[in-house]
């Protein structure tokens, strides 16, 4: 299990509590996303990863409901935590630089993707007459649902307002508040192309890189419990319930001894 902090929060009792605890992911929790969420957005899919490897928020004990009430910005630290158990502190990414076409090979760490707790955290908030609070995974899952991303963006602001109307105005304005409320939500990072010397600025979503960096599918990931099981003689409920990194590291110990083609990797 691993402590984590979130930005935002949760409230309790008229406190806002900000602990939570996360286990790494396993097996089954690859076999539950390539399995019952296929075609699923990916903010469904993210939903029932944290609510599956989420076991407390704010201490108590967290559900799907809990998840997706949570604003964005503590789903993407929660995710962040969750890579960092899974496949470690450090995450690589790969840029292009717009000017020069250079591609950039970068090593990024959790720690410095995280930022610190909010000082006005808040369930609602007011600009002028319009009162609205922050989006959470259940706004991501309905925008995710809508025509296009166009129609989504809109729907997202829509559900978030909570008195007043929302114009060409007051949208701009609602964009730039919730992104000053919750930076944790959307992670920029700014580095200088080593070929050309121009600025390159980015976004890093750490959701995305997670399920990239999960099976590619059911078929991957019996392949590896297939080849596990024959080598090791343990039940498809023990190798689904390792945690990734223990898994892989047994896998790469096969393949060093048998080779890949033996292994039936």
């Amino acid at each position: 299990m691993r402590e984590a902090t979130l930005p935002h929060g949760v409230l309790r009792d008229g406190e806002w509590r900000r602990d939570a605890l996360v286990r790494a992911p396993t097996g089954a929790d690859e076999a539950m996303l390539a399995e019952s969420f296929t075609g699923a957005s990916a903010a469904a899919r993210l939903s029932a990863l944290l609510a599956s490897c989420v076991a407390r928020l704010g201490g108590e004990d967290a559900g799907l409901a809990d998840v997706r009430a949570l604003v964005v910005g503590d789903r993407e630290a929660l995710l962040l935590q969750l890579r960092a158990v899974a496949f470690g502190e450090r995450v690589p990414c790969v840029l292009d630089c717009p000017g020069c076409g250079e591609r950039m090979d970068l090593e990024l760490a959790v720690a410095d993707l995280l930022v610190d707790a909010y000082a006005d955290a808040a369930a609602e908030h007011a600009l002028g007459r319009l009162r609205f609070r922050l989006p959470t995974g259940a706004d991501l899952e309905a925008a995710a649902e809508a025509v296009d991303p166009d129609a989504g963006a809109a729907l997202l602001l829509e559900r978030c307002v909570l008195a007043g109307s929302l114009t060409d105005d007051t949208r701009e304005a609602l964009e730039d508040e919730l992104e000053r409320l919750d930076p944790q939500a959307e992670l920029r990072i700014a580095v200088i192309c080593p070929s050309c010397g121009e600025p390159v600025d980015a976004t890093v979503d750490p959701g995305a890189l997670l399920l990239d960096e999960l099976a590619e599918g059911s078929e991957a990931l019996f392949r590896e419990v297939h080849a596990l099981a024959r080598h090791y003689h343990w039940s498809e409920h023990e190798i689904l319930g390792l945690e990734l990194r223990r898994r892989r590291r047994y896998l790469d110990l096969l393949v060093a001894d048998e080779g890949p083609e033996e292994a039936s990797l």
